[in-house]
């Protein structure tokens, strides 16, 4: 599972052998790990990845833009 908010990626990755954990990545828009964090399933990772990205997704939504054509200086 994979999914993007602002050219942010969210990735659940299985278990890279037996006895080890699924893997919830968060990677910035140049590719660098933000965040990861180890989980003993998929549900759980899954469900911390959605939420993660949710956050991520409505503190976008909430920046205040300049009005069109306008300059930041």
């Amino acid at each position: 599972m994979a999914e993007t908010v602002d050219d942010y990626g969210f990735v659940v990755y299985p278990p890279a052998s037996p006895g080890l954990p699924w893997l919830s990545v968060c990677f910035g828009p140049d590719g660098a790990v933000l965040d990861a964090e180890a989980f003993g399933s998929f549900e759980e990772a899954d469900l911390v990845t959605q939420r993660a990205r949710e956050v991520l997704q409505d503190s976008f939504l909430q920046r205040k833009l300049p009005p069109a054509g306008a300059a930041i200086h």
